[in-house]
């Protein structure tokens, strides 16, 4: 043996093994430092982000909390106002027959109920039997 065969070619082979494993280590460590570095820089833009947001909302509200306009009422008067008494009584019939269907609407609702009702007990009626009430 020689001055420089201090190792074997197998003992070479782990010593080389285990500084590439070191070096990839090292670098998923640095990739993974450089990563988080990253994700931190984007957390600051998102809170500066949010806060900019916040404060513009802030003085959205505080100019619609200025407004005191109920303009929902002054819309219905002025509708019904400005109707002419004919189209204020199409109007009175319309709600009224509007009326009339929602009652029909509700008694179909109930037939159809019942009719549920007589199919489950179907088997406990007997045709031409009158029973008290």
């Amino acid at each position: 043996m020689g001055l420089f065969d201090i190792y074997s070619k197998e003992d070479w082979r782990v010593v080389m093994a285990k500084k590439e494993k070191e070096i990839k280590l090292a670098k998923v460590l640095q990739d993974m430092s450089f990563s988080l570095n990253h994700i931190e820089d984007i957390m600051a833009d998102d809170r500066a982000l949010l806060t900019k947001l916040v404060t513009q909302n802030n003085t959205i509200v505080d100019y619609l909390k200025q407004l005191e306009i109920d303009i929902v009422d002054e819309y219905e008067n002025s509708i019904t106002t400005d109707l002419s008494e004919e189209e204020q009584k199409r109007m009175k019939k319309a709600e009224e027959l509007k009326e009339v269907l929602n009652d029909f609407m509700d008694k179909r609702k109930d037939l159809q109920e019942f009719e549920k009702e007589l199919k489950k007990n179907k088997h406990m009626l007997t045709p031409g039997q009158v029973g008290e009430s």
